[in-house]
């Protein structure tokens, strides 16, 4: 009886810990964005990444499959883990048909490893032990082509020698792979031993007794209807991970909403504020600048420049279908007294989103260290509203106060680099996002640029995507192991990148 007691004494107690912490942990996003926006954000970003994220993985994961089952089928992945074992084995720990885990993932992204280890034909050249590396290593390589890529079209701002970023980011990443694996398959041998096989001798005889019913055409065929149909599997199977991870890493890694504006227009005011007197019409904001003057009623025609600087060319202006202005950024407008002036006059700017309709109107007032008719405006903090992409910032702020380590180790140009590597936990294309603005405004370097490669490569959101890689795997218990890992082969990576850039400048 007292047996009895004692059990729902205990159950008791963990529902009230598990209450407390719940309560705790959503009171992080409920306090600062409102219940309401931070129940709707998390059910918009859901759905955003199932939209945007989840298909385009299956979609992935259904070309990976088709390309795996073909490899197999033929004896290709045989062929490769012949040739390759060689250089595979010491680097990695890893069978030489590992390598086209590597190759399929650089091309696409972390999951298409996934539909590779799903395969019984590609399995059984593998131990136990190393197929939940398969994890870290495919995720390593994720996104390899498109973060390159990127990296070597930012050479309109950093100049001709982003191809050394590039260069150094990318063996930096090989690097961080190298840890990553390595680290993980020590971890495995303990709970697996090195002799058990991937694939028991049961699987491995059926699959060698296994002969495709048709010849030719209708055998390839046949080899990518099979692969392509493991791809739909891999994609259904990782949708959960992906949604309830992803959703709460890219909330703690966003921050509020930015404020963009594509639009702006000046009103001249009665005395108390009401009526319009006059204004301008939508004057285009540029991606840069923020001085507008020379600007006529009527008219939206006006010119731009960076306030406290005499230049005046236009040329390098560029207009998006947006402007971000960041909370508490200033503009200033002169207007001309000659057109405008009227006593016990008020101005104001109002700020348009792209669709003209969405407005914000920020009172102007006058700068008494400059001539009467300067006047300045604050960007005021925009509020949340619920949408995806909205979030409170706790990873970049927990980044900024290791900073004092990781500024000297990564060699960042400025505090805010570090914000690049933190959202890449997330989502490496977020991360990149941040990449054109912060050269923009002269916060990045080459040298950042080869350790955002590394980094963006080697971890290319990991924490968003290894415990559904970990679960199709059939490995979720291990799934600590494979984050802790990843996390000191990604620091590994954006390090290696950056004395490989200083190595290869100093040749």
């Amino acid at each position: 009886m007292e047996t009895k007691s004692n059990s729902e004494r205990s159950v008791y107690v963990k529902a009230v810990v598990c209450l407390v912490c719940f309560i705790g942990f959503f009171s992080i996003f409920a306090i600062p964005m409102g219940l309401g926006n931070a129940l709707n954000t998390m059910m918009n970003t859901a759905y955003a990444l199932l939209t945007g994220t989840v298909f385009y993985i299956m979609a992935i994961a259904v070309m990976a499959g088709a390309l795996s089952g073909l490899l197999t089928e033929f004896g290709v992945v045989a062929l490769l883990n012949k040739l390759l074992s060689p250089l595979m084995g010491p680097l990695f720990g890893m069978p030489g048909a590992s390598a086209l885990g590597m190759v399929s993932t650089y091309l696409s992204d972390n999951p298409a490893i996934l539909t590779l280890a799903d395969d019984k034909k590609f399995r059984r050249f593998f131990k136990a032990y190393q197929i939940p590396a398969l994890t870290n290593l495919g995720t390593a390589f994720g996104m390899g082509l498109i973060v390159t890529s990127f990296t070597l079209s930012m050479g309109s701002n950093l100049g001709s020698d982003v191809w050394k970023a590039a260069l150094c980011g990318n063996l930096g990443a090989i690097i961080g792979a190298i840890v990553s694996t390595r680290l993980m398959l020590s971890f495995m041998k303990k709970a697996y031993g090195t002799d058990l096989p991937a694939l028991d001798d049961s699987c491995a005889g059926d699959e060698e007794a296994h002969v495709s019913h048709h010849k030719g055409f209708l055998h390839v065929l046949d080899a990518l209807m099979e692969g392509g149909k493991k791809g739909v599997d891999m994609g259904l199977t990782i949708i959960p991970g992906v949604l309830i991870i992803c959703s709460i890493v890219m909330i703690l890694t966003n921050g509020r909403p930015a404020a963009e504006y594509k639009y702006a227009m000046v009103q001249q005011l009665s005395e108390d504020g009401i009526q319009i007197l006059s204004s301008t019409g939508l004057i285009e904001i540029p991606d840069a600048e923020n001085y507008i003057y020379s600007l006529e009623k009527d008219s939206t025609d006006a010119k731009w420049r960076k306030f406290g600087s005499e230049e005046t060319d236009e040329s390098t202006y560029s207009y998006l279908n947006g402007r971000h202005f960041e909370t508490n950024d200033h503009l200033y407008v002169r207007i001309p007294s000659s057109d405008w002036g009227e006593a016990g006059s008020r101005y104001c700017i109002v700020l348009y989103k792209a669709d003209e309709t969405t407005k914000i109107v920020i009172p102007l007032t006058a700068d008494s260290s400059s001539a009467d008719s300067l006047y300045s405006g604050v960007i005021p903090e925009e509020p949340y509203r619920g949408n995806s992409g909205e979030g409170v910032g706790i990873l970049p702020w927990i980044a900024n106060l290791l900073s004092f380590i990781l500024k000297p180790l990564f060699g960042f140009s400025s505090a805010e680099a570090i914000a690049v590597p933190v959202t890449a936990l997330g989502s490496a294309g977020a991360a990149l996002g941040l990449i054109p603005n912060f050269a923009r405004n002269g916060l990045v370097q080459i040298n950042d640029l080869a350790v955002f490669t590394a980094v963006c490569m080697c971890w290319s959101g990991y924490l968003s995507t290894h415990v559904s890689m970990m679960e199709v795997l059939g490995c979720r218990e291990h799934t600590g192991k494979a984050i802790i890992s990843h996390t000191i082969g990604g620091l590994c990576a954006g390090i290696a990148a950056h004395w490989i850039f200083v190595l290869v400048t100093l040749l």
